[in-house]
């Protein structure tokens, strides 16, 4: 009887830790709230509550514009726009530049991401 108290005991111990262990993991876990459409042509991102990266890759062509709003209205969000090789041709956080148009240079694959920490805004 003794021996089945203790492994009770040590069963219930090790779901408490687990429990615990998830929800502190959970803390840091991709998380989104909110509306996202992504078209070969557009990309619109409206955030509730999000945490984490979601991007977006665009085919674009010379001579194309890219139309942005991006506004951060609490917290910590990021937009990066990288080109096909990888280099990055607007960053910002949507605090102090909202709604710009970027002319495109070459044709290639365009990605977009933004990265949020538990945060609303619009993009």
């Amino acid at each position: 009887m003794k021996k089945s108290w203790i492994v009770a005991i040590v069963i219930l111990t090790l779901l408490v830790c687990a429990g615990a262990a998830a929800l502190l993991l959970r803390g840091g876990a991709p998380e989104f709230t909110g509306s996202r459409v992504k078209n070969p042509d557009a990309y619109e991102l409206t955030i509730t509550r999000m945490n984490g990266t979601d991007s977006h890759t665009l085919t674009l062509r010379q001579c194309n514009r890219l139309q942005v709003h991006f506004e951060t209205t609490a917290g910590e969000m990021a937009l990066e726009i990288r080109d096909s090789a990888g280099s990055a041709i607007y960053s910002g956080d949507g605090k102090a530049c909202t709604d710009f148009t970027l002319d495109i240079a070459q044709d290639g694959d365009y990605t977009i991401a933004v990265t949020a920490k538990q945060r609303a805004a619009a993009a």
